[in-house]
């Protein structure tokens, strides 16, 4: 009958590491003094790691050791287990910490002009071993995403103003809205405008779905005394570019896209400029740790 094989999770690494130091030394006496022990309980561990793998890895003498046959394949194994098992050790506790892992972005497009690529380019300068990806959502799909932990992080503007049961929000980037002016209008001087001044303008808009910058945009306008006077409404910023550069309207925009050298258009301030600023959007009872350390760059001193 064969005898049943020992089983690896009962084996003790601090064991392996004993065995290792031995066979280097091949003396218990110098071994023990590396491991700053006595040399009784040193033989005691490795006739218990000889016991829980069923072999022999020594053959002792009164004047000479030497390896046995399962002795050398151990020996020429331990070192590969032992820095494999410090290995995963290691990335555990830098996965505690936020210096490794992966988190998942849900973001509004516009913030890739704002300040979350920068962001990002600074936590990953600091953790090179965190990865992240991007996911474009609306601020209703991320909330709905957050929820289902879809995502580990949302990205939009203006979320500290909104209800977010069960969620909380860092500040990331501040911005404010510019308006958008084809060269040849009238106010493109490059001088601060006063939003009411664009009252008899025509409007050039993002659609105004919940949360969204489009909603929040018309609600200026709507607070500042008017209510835009809407002649399209597009999908993507730059397409907004397009029809502001050919004159067929205005817009308003978080002035990061002023960084763009967009052709036709001018971007000036507004007075009193209104804030575009960028949250982020975490669980604030269940967040990874490697989001955590995300915030707490962004909470750093001078990173917003």
């Amino acid at each position: 009958m064969k005898k049943p094989l020992p089983d690896p999770s009962r084996i003790n690494f601090r064991l392996l590491h004993y065995f290792r130091v031995v066979a280097e030394e091949m003396n218990f006496t110098q071994a023990a003094q590396r491991l700053n022990m006595s040399q009784p309980p040193l033989s005691k561990h490795i006739k218990e790691l000889e016991s829980q793998l069923g072999v022999e890895l020594f053959k002792r003498t009164t004047r000479s050791m030497a390896l046995t046959q399962a002795g050398r394949t151990l020996f020429h194994n331990v070192e590969t287990l032992l820095d494999q098992a410090g290995n995963a050790l290691n990335q555990v506790q830098q996965l505690g910490r936020g210096e490794a892992g992966h988190m998942v972005i849900g973001m509004v497009g516009t913030s890739v002009w704002g300040g979350l690529i920068p962001a990002l380019k600074r936590f990953t300068g600091q953790e090179e071993k965190v990865t992240w990806t991007l996911n474009e959502q609306t601020p209703s799909q991320q909330i709905v995403s957050l929820q289902k932990r879809h995502i580990d992080i949302g990205v939009w503007r203006e979320a500290k103003q909104q209800a977010l049961p069960g969620l909380a929000c860092q500040l990331l980037a501040r911005e404010k809205i510019s308006v958008v002016l084809p060269t040849g209008h009238p106010l493109a001087t490059g001088e601060e405008i006063q939003l009411q001044a664009l009252e008899h303008d025509k409007f050039i808009v993002l659609p105004p779905n919940e949360a969204s910058l489009g909603l929040y945009l018309h609600n200026l306008c709507l607070q500042h005394g008017f209510a835009p006077d809407i002649v399209h409404q597009v999908n993507e910023p730059q397409t907004l570019m397009a029809l502001v550069a050919e004159g067929f309207g205005i817009t308003l925009l978080p002035d990061s896209y002023g960084r763009i050298p967009w052709p036709g258009v001018r971007f000036c301030p507004l007075q009193a400029a209104p804030s575009a600023d960028l949250y982020a959007i975490y669980h604030a009872e269940s967040a990874t740790p490697v989001v955590k350390a995300f915030l707490k760059m962004l909470r750093t001193p001078g990173a917003v």
